[in-house]
């Protein structure tokens, strides 16, 4: 099930087209990273979803609908864009509760939602004490207030230590796995990106790069394949007139055991291709393996 639906999004600043025509969709059940260097149009598509800037043109819909028509949001989607947004003076119950009365939910929720992020032994502090990693945890905990089906995070993880970052995955997860909830996650740590997301949505310039699932993306026909063949010198040229890229790679750790041997570095051919030409050639392989390029890697490529 469609959750979220971005269609031909477009919305300019003066002379400045933030967002350019995106268009991506998230599904129930599922972790979306939406990715892009800084400038590249995430806040602002985020925020057009979120109804708080104006579309020149297309459509950005939660369940099917716009939020400006959704009859209760709190209770449709969960957004956390800044950790900011708190009177210091209030305690993080009391910050909870102040959007559970304004939304017409049980002042039960802010207790609830407090143990969730694991800030309930905080309840009765001042959220101006509070550190940056707390204050994320206190924003999506205003986020689970209403137990909504749909969740928007920009940056979650930021000012959380390794501990909390690891919760945040298994939290994500929970989500996702165990509520059937749709999470559309922005994040620079494309590392923890890699962890924790099923898709992934590329923007660079305010265009669409790529979306599709994580998996497909690090490992695909494209990724390099590392091939050890004692003819390697003949293997490449076939290789070659078969489509594929050949390179040289590495010298490998153990290059005195396999001195005896070329090692190639194959570009655009599955393993399986590249075996079957070994067997035509009958060039003995005593190595193929499909690597796994990064993540980092492959942003950078795409949003060169």
């Amino acid at each position: 099930m469609t959750a979220i639906e971005i269609s031909q999004l477009t919305k300019t600043f003066g002379t400045v087209r933030a967002v350019d025509g995106v268009s991506f969709t998230v599904e129930a059940g599922t972790i979306t990273g939406f990715l892009g260097p800084n400038g590249a149009g995430k806040t602002t598509t985020l925020r057009c979803l979120l109804g708080l800037v104006a579309a020149d043109s297309g459509t950005a819909l939660i369940n099917g609908q716009s939020y400006a028509h959704l009859g209760s949001p709190i209770s449709a989607v969960g957004a956390v864009l800044e950790a900011t947004s708190f009177h210091p003076g209030r305690t993080a119950r009391n910050h909870l509760r102040v959007l559970c009365v304004s939304a017409g939910l049980p002042e039960s929720r802010a207790d609830e939602a407090l143990e969730q992020v694991g800030l309930a032994d905080a309840a009765g502090q001042r959220v101006g004490g509070f550190s940056l990693g707390m204050r994320q945890r206190l924003a999506l905990a205003g986020a689970l207030v209403g137990k909504p089906k749909v969740y928007i995070l920009d940056e979650p993880s930021n000012g959380l230590d390794p501990a909390g970052i690891q919760w945040l995955r298994g939290f994500l997860r929970y989500l996702a796995e165990e509520t059937g909830a749709a999470v559309l996650v922005s994040s620079h740590v494309l590392a923890e990106v890699q962890q924790t997301v099923d898709h992934v949505v590329i923007i660079a310039k305010g265009k669409l790069v790529h979306q599709g699932r994580l998996a497909d993306l690090t490992v695909n026909g494209s990724t390099p394949v590392r091939v050890v063949a004692r003819e390697a010198d003949r293997l490449g040229p076939a290789l070659e007139r078969a489509g594929g890229k050949v390179d040289p790679a590495p010298a490998p750790e153990n290059a005195a055991a396999e001195s005896a041997a070329g090692v190639l570095t194959v570009r655009g051919m599955t393993p399986e291709a590249i075996g079957q030409v070994a067997l035509d050639e009958r060039v003995v392989l005593s190595e193929l393996v499909r690597e796994r390029s990064g993540l980092e890697q492959i942003f950078l490529e795409l949003t060169a």
